[in-house]
């Protein structure tokens, strides 16, 4: 599909245009790279292109996926060159109507995790190689997920927080008997059943909870004063309790990631931390850790921000997912959980929005037997899919 500019300004024609708070049958027009116009009603320049009644929304907006990884290790054991990975990463990205993703890496990974810690370097050398190069489609950040159990946490990240692409921090304290695990012996049997080496298992579990004890604390304080001194927004993550997020609301945390219990969500809506849940969480009806579901949360209007988390394509499905059924959220306020939400909590104010001066990152949705399908990507007003 081609498209023609209307002198040096692109019209994208009769189409849904999903603003915030409204629908409106109308065009918009770009130029630059930026929104330039939003009118209602089609356009009649002679150039511009009729996008046939489909939505045009603004490009979601990921804030935590671990889909990179997916792609520089795709089996155990295999490890793929780190440019093609990040290439293979952003074209699905794009795919799914993504057009800011931040790639979401582990540091200070546990007995047991040490593989994942690996990769992390190698994997930034080829986003850093791809995006010199321009092989890339849309924009990429860098999510660095801080496990507050290693002793050495608050060095590792202080060596990456001057990296122009870290853009995102979360506290995390995967420790079994708490949060996202709060029964010890069933994580530890879980472990058993894949890992077959009960020695391997019992050491991880006894460096996790060791960990939390002695260094959580203490690390949790040091990381969220280095994001703070560098303008760095944090989240908590996997928050079960009051506690929880009154510790990460002192700190100073903006976000809480996969909050485990209605209480904990409760919590964090009540001091202004934007809630954000698995959009696979969403469409499959529920955790598959057991915690409390997305679909709870936004029948209660406890929900703000979606992640497609392991699945890219997620992210749009379960937007639209919750303008039906048994949610029937408009349209624009579930678009917003994927755009203009996520841009807030994560300080970008130039997008998520289809407003004049924003930037041009759009995605037309059409609707086919109540599924979305991405038909057309812009990223900074240059098709990418």
């Amino acid at each position: 599909m081609n498209e023609v500019s209307g002198g040096s300004e692109t019209v994208l024609s009769n189409a849904r245009l999903v603003l915030g708070e409204e629908i409106v049958d109308g065009s918009l027009g770009l130029r630059g790279g930026v929104i330039t116009a939003v009118e209602t009603g089609s356009s009649r320049l002679p150039g511009a292109l009729d996008l046939d009644g489909d939505f045009l929304i603004p490009g979601l907006i990921e804030l935590h996926t671990d889909n990179l990884e997916k792609h520089y290790m795709p089996r155990e054991g295999v490890v793929w060159d780190a440019v093609s990975a990040a290439i293979s990463h952003d074209t699905q990205i794009a795919g799914s109507g993504i057009t800011t993703v931040y790639d979401s890496l582990t540091l200070g990974a546990a007995p047991g995790w040490d593989a994942r810690a690996e990769t992390v370097a190698p994997m930034i050398e080829g986003l850093k190689s791809a995006l010199a190069h321009e092989m890339l489609r849309v924009d990429h950040f860098l999510h660095l997920r801080c496990e507050v159990t290693h002793p050495n946490i608050a060095p590792i990240f202080e060596s990456f927080v001057e990296d122009p692409l870290v853009r995102l921090m979360s506290l995390m304290d995967h420790a079994p008997g708490d949060r996202q695990q709060p029964d010890i012996e069933r994580y530890r049997r879980f472990l058993y059943r894949t890992w077959r080496d009960r020695e391997a298992v019992d050491h991880h579990i006894d460096r996790l909870v060791e960990g939390s004890k002695l260094y959580g604390p203490d690390n949790r304080k040091q990381l969220s004063r280095l994001a703070r001194s560098h303008r760095i927004p944090f989240a908590s993550h996997d928050d079960a309790k009051l506690v929880h997020v009154e510790d990460a609301h002192g700190l100073g945390a903006t976000i809480s990631e996969f909050p485990t219990t209605l209480e904990a969500a409760e919590a964090a809506d009540e001091r202004g931390l934007a809630v954000l849940m698995g959009a696979p969480n969403l469409i499959r009806g529920g955790s598959h850790s057991g915690n409390i579901a997305a679909g709870e949360l936004a029948k209660r209007d406890l929900l703000h921000i979606l992640s497609s988390d392991y699945i890219p394509a997620s992210l749009i499905q379960a937007s639209f997912g919750l303008t039906g059924g048994e949610f029937g959220i408009p349209v624009p306020r579930a678009v917003a959980m994927v755009t203009r939400n996520p841009a807030r909590a994560a300080n970008l104010e130039d997008r998520g929005e289809l407003a004049p001066r924003k930037r041009a990152d759009l995605v037309r949705v059409k609707m086919v037997n109540e599924r979305p399908i991405v038909r057309g990507v812009w990223s900074a007003g240059v098709r990418v899919a």
